[in-house]
C-alpha cells in the first residue's frame, strides 16, 4: 500500500504547515487569491524541500542537524509569534489611546518563506528512511505527493482562517495575538515532539 503511507506521511507533515495557513488567513487582511496560492504553494515547496534534501545528503550529516533542527523551528516560530504579540498588544494600546490607524499582520514574501522554513526544518529526517517505508516509489515521487498534499491542505487551511476572521469583525489585534500564541506553541510542538514526550 505504498500510496496510502505516503498519503498519510504527507499529511502528518502538513499538520503545521496546515496550522500555519490558518493563521495567515486568520490575522492578514487583504490577502489576494495570487497571494494565497504563494503561501500555499511555498509552505508545500519547502515541505517537500526539506525531505529530499535530507535524502540526498545522508544519515551522517542529518545525526548533526538533528540535534538543533527542533530548536530552530522554535526559535524563528518564536520570533514571528513574539512579533505578532506585540503588534496586536501595540494595537489595543492605541486604540484605547484614540488612535485610529491599526497595522494589520501584512503579507510579505519575506515572512511567508520564513514561516515555510521553521515549519519545514524537523522534516529533514523524513528524507532518509522515505523510499524505505514507504515501498514502491521513487522519492521523487514521494516529495511530489507530499508538496501536493500540502499545498491542497494549507488551501482548506487559509480558507477557514478567513472564514474566522469574518467571526472577528475587523478586530485583527485579537488575530495577530491569537495568532501569536499559535505559532509559539507550534514551536514547542515541534520541541516536544523530537524529545519524545509527544508523538503528533
Amino acid at each position: 500500500m505504498p500510496y496510502l503511507t505516503i498519503i498519510l506521511i504527507s499529511l502528518s507533515l502538513a499538520m503545521d504547515a496546515f496550522t500555519i495557513s490558518i493563521v495567515d488567513g486568520l490575522s492578514m487582511k487583504g490577502l489576494t487569491k495570487s497571494k494565497m496560492i504563494f503561501i500555499c504553494a511555498m509552505l508545500g515547496l519547502f515541505q517537500g524541500l526539506l525531505p529530499l534534501i535530507g535524502h540526498f545528503i545522508g544519515l551522517s550529516f542529518i545525526k548533526y542537524i538533528e540535534d538543533y533542527d527542533h530548536w530552530v523551528s522554535l526559535a524563528l516560530l518564536s520570533l514571528i509569534g513574539l512579533k505578532m504579540i506585540y503588534d496586536g498588544t501595540k494595537e489595543v494600546i492605541d486604540k484605547k489611546k484614540g488612535k485610529e490607524e491599526i497595522k494589520e499582520h501584512t503579507f510579505t514574501y519575506k515572512l511567508v518563506i520564513f514561516q515555510a522554513i521553521a515549519t519545514s526544518i524537523d522534516a529533514f529526517a523524513v528524507g532518509i528512511t522515505l523510499e524505505s517505508s514507504v515501498g514502491g516509489l521513487n522519492i521523487y515521487y514521494d516529495i511530489l505527493f507530499i508538496i501536493g498534499i500540502t499545498f491542497l491542505t494549507c488551501l482548506i487551511g487559509i480558507f477557514l482562517g478567513k472564514q474566522i476572521s469574518k467571526l472577528l469583525k475587523g478586530h485583527y489585534e485579537i488575530a495577530e495575538f491569537i495568532g501569536g500564541i499559535i505559532l509559539i506553541l507550534i514551536g514547542i510542538k515541534i520541541v516536544l515532539n523530537h524529545l519524545g514526550y509527544i508523538s503528533f
